[in-house]
């Protein structure tokens, strides 16, 4: 570290909607304090989720209430995706307060199509309504604004065409873009569903498709902190299916970046275990910044 740096600890974490566990060995309830042991062990300022269940009725379900109850010193930023902002799923972000102070008119949720302020729109090749959900944050040195800032944002692609979640891709590209300012660090984090090689990691990362649909150049180019971390090794399994199924040693997960103050630290897929069960059908990805 540097004079004057400070360390930044982000997480991209697919936590498996609890609906679809609901009567298996993986269910929410038997895994909840595990997936809130992981964040809160690991001291990450931000963490982006992605299939996180909202259900206030439905205790056995909630991992949005849950995890928004049980991390202490953390705030929330997000709700459901779908036509009910308190229902369904979505991909909150959560943030220590101690040392972040969200800017109550910088932040929001979009949804990745032709009209991205309207609820639970979706591309008319999507299997589901898919969002960005982004946040411009203070940092804070004593309960006060250092005057630096920095942009989170999160999201989850669609799975099923290559092509849908390119759209997608420069969808929620050119929406931080926008919203952007000069030299500010950017964070996204998400499940992608696709490959290192695939065009919309491809394309997020500034390169151009000749193969691939019409899409602008990408606004803002960012960078792969896995693979800028791990330089010419053989991509690693982020998504197991409880080993079950999988991705056999290709990631879907990513934390990407942008900024000229930003230096990345490293990057890692955790694979942490209890007594012998995963918290998730993904492994957790995370990245530590200097800033």
């Amino acid at each position: 570290m540097k004079m004057n740096e400070s360390t930044i600890n982000v997480l991209s974490f697919n936590l498996r909607m609890a609906p679809a566990e609901r009567t298996t060995s993986h269910a929410w309830p038997l895994r909840r304090d595990f997936c809130r042991d992981l964040i809160l062990s690991g001291g990450y300022d931000f963490v982006g989720t992605q299939e996180a269940w909202f259900s206030p009725e439905e205790p056995d379900t909630d991992q949005a209430g849950d995890l928004a109850r049980g991390l202490a010193g953390y705030g929330m930023l997000g709700s459901s995706r779908d036509p009910d902002p308190a229902n369904g799923e979505g991909c909150p972000i959560f943030y220590r307060k101690d040392r972040w102070e969200l800017d109550a008119a910088d932040q929001g949720m979009l949804w990745l199509s032709d009209t991205p302020a309207v609820r639970a729109s979706r591309l008319e090749d999507a299997t589901h309504s898919r969002i960005l959900v982004w946040g411009r944050f203070h940092e804070l040195s004593g309960g006060r604004r250092t005057g630096r800032t920095f942009l989170f944002s999160n999201t989850h692609l669609d799975y099923l065409f290559e092509h849908t979640a390119l759209l997608q891709a420069a969808i929620a590209d050119r929406l931080l873009a926008e919203r952007a300012r000069p030299g500010e660090p950017v964070v996204l984090t998400g499940d992608f569903n696709m490959y290192e090689g695939s065009w919309p990691v491809r394309y997020l990362r500034g390169e151009t498709l000749p193969t691939a649909p019409t899409v602008p150049d990408a606004p803002l180019p960012l960078r792969d902190a896995w693979r800028e971390a791990h330089p010419g090794a053989p991509d690693e399994r982020s998504y197991h299916g409880w080993y079950e199924r999988g991705t056999e040693n290709r990631r879907i997960d990513y934390v990407l970046y942008a900024g000229a103050g930003l230096r990345l630290l490293d990057a890692a897929i955790d694979h942490a275990t209890r007594d012998g069960a995963h918290p998730s059908d993904h492994h957790p990805l995370r990245a530590s910044f200097a800033w």
